[in-house]
C-alpha cells in the first residue's frame, strides 16, 4: 500500500459525528480510503480500504450512518 504522503492530498475528508474516526479518500489510481481512529490529540496508523464496497462494509460494521459523516 502506498504511503499517503506519496499520493498527495486526499480528495475528501470526513469525520463521524463523535469525532472518533477520520476518513480520507484518495484517487490513486483506484479509489482508496484511509481510516484513522482519533482520540483527542492522538491518532492511529491508517486502516486502508480499497473501493467503495469495502468502505460501506466498514461503516456498517462500525454502525456509522452516511448521514452522520461530516466534512472535515
Amino acid at each position: 500500500m502506498e504511503d499517503p504522503a506519496d499520493m498527495g492530498d486526499p480528495a475528501a475528508v470526513w469525520r463521524d459525528s463523535y469525532h472518533r474516526w477520520r476518513i480520507e479518500a484518495y484517487r490513486a489510481p483506484d479509489l482508496r480510503f484511509a481510516i484513522y481512529a482519533t482520540n483527542g490529540t492522538t491518532e492511529s496508523a491508517p486502516l486502508w480500504l480499497l473501493g467503495l464496497p469495502a468502505l460501506a462494509r466498514w461503516l456498517m460494521y462500525q454502525k456509522i450512518e452516511l448521514d452522520s459523516l461530516q466534512p472535515d
